[in-house]
């Protein structure tokens, strides 16, 4: 049976990889400073190992296949020390998702903002298909039972993009790892933060992320965002750019509706930004065979 063994359980992602992981075979170990007994107990029902709260260097073995770090884990680490000294296979979060999903049809939701509506519309339209998916989000999807869900069979990985840094051994964006084939940028907003101190910074994390889109690669974008239509003017030729806008509604006895070729559906709408993300959702779930007609029945019945 492979081992895995992450660093550090206290990051807020760490535990539902674990358990993703842990639910397709493998033999899953986990450590991390300042861990409940509760949350030690919880681990052990799981079926992790757990050797208690702290760190256990000791405890590291040559057959562990891979280390899986923490976004906080310090350089300093004793675990991490003792995994260089003995040359294992060491992974931050993002790229061991993408070597999870490596041969799926991974979709990438990235942005500023608009990314769990975004992402909700979408599960519920592979939903109502009956389309089976994995996925990692580090934001909560109302439709999702976790944050992270992974299997051998399904042919699609949805994955919330995040725009900070990967890990203490690791200084680029964690948005670089993921390699999209369809990737879905909301807007640029830059905002001071260790990650992206300057806007050039902040921009340059961005168009990595568009060179990393994989050959033939689909790029979804809010087409009124100055600052993504400029990125979008130096992408690969090869990669097909395509923009969205508000959709169109109508209003009938104070209810909204999609007005749609194919008639109007009924929808609560939110937010000032709700129709934006709806139509990048509706572009994403194309790239993914589900026709327009079915994206509007399934929003409709989930979003009213």
């Amino acid at each position: 049976m492979h081992r895995v063994h992450f660093i550090s359980a206290t990051d807020s992602l760490i535990p539902e990889i674990a358990k993703a992981t842990r639910e397709k075979g493998f033999d899953v170990s986990v450590s991390g400073q300042g861990l409940t007994a509760d949350q030690i107990q919880n681990f052990e029902e799981q079926g992790f190992t757990c050797h208690g709260e702290g760190w256990f260097p000791d405890r590291l073995t040559k057959d562990i296949q891979a280390v899986v770090l923490g976004a906080t884990v310090t350089q300093d680490n004793p675990e991490l020390v003792r995994a260089r000294e003995m040359g294992l296979f060491i992974q931050s979060i993002p790229e061991f998702i993408y070597n999870r999903t490596k041969s799926k049809i991974r979709v990438v939701i990235a942005g500023s903002r608009g990314k769990v509506d975004i992402l909700s519309m979408i599960v519920a339209a592979l939903q109502k298909q009956k389309l089976a998916f994995d996925y990692a989000t580090t934001s909560g999807i109302p439709l999702l039972p976790g944050k992270v869900f992974m299997s051998y069979e399904s042919r699609i990985a949805l994955i919330e993009g995040d725009e900070h840094i990967t890990s203490v051994l690791e200084k680029r964006s964690q948005l670089e790892f993921y390699r999209p084939h369809i990737a879905v940028i909301t807007n640029l907003k830059w905002t001071l933060a260790p990650d992206h101190d300057t806007p050039e910074a902040y921009l340059s994390t961005y168009r990595c992320f568009s060179t990393s889109i994989e050959r033939e690669g689909k790029l979804i974008y809010y087409g009124k965002d100055p600052v993504i239509s400029q990125l979008v003017e130096e992408i690969r030729s090869d990669i097909t750019a395509i923009p969205f806008d508000e959709h169109e509604v109508t209003e009938h006895d104070g209810r909204t509706f999609l007005k749609t070729r194919y008639g109007e559906y009924p929808v609560r709408v939110s937010d000032s930004y709700f129709l934006i993300n709806l139509n990048a959702a509706r572009i994403a779930c194309r790239q993914l065979g589900i026709r327009d007609v079915d994206f509007y029945e399934a929003v409709s019945q989930k979003f009213q």
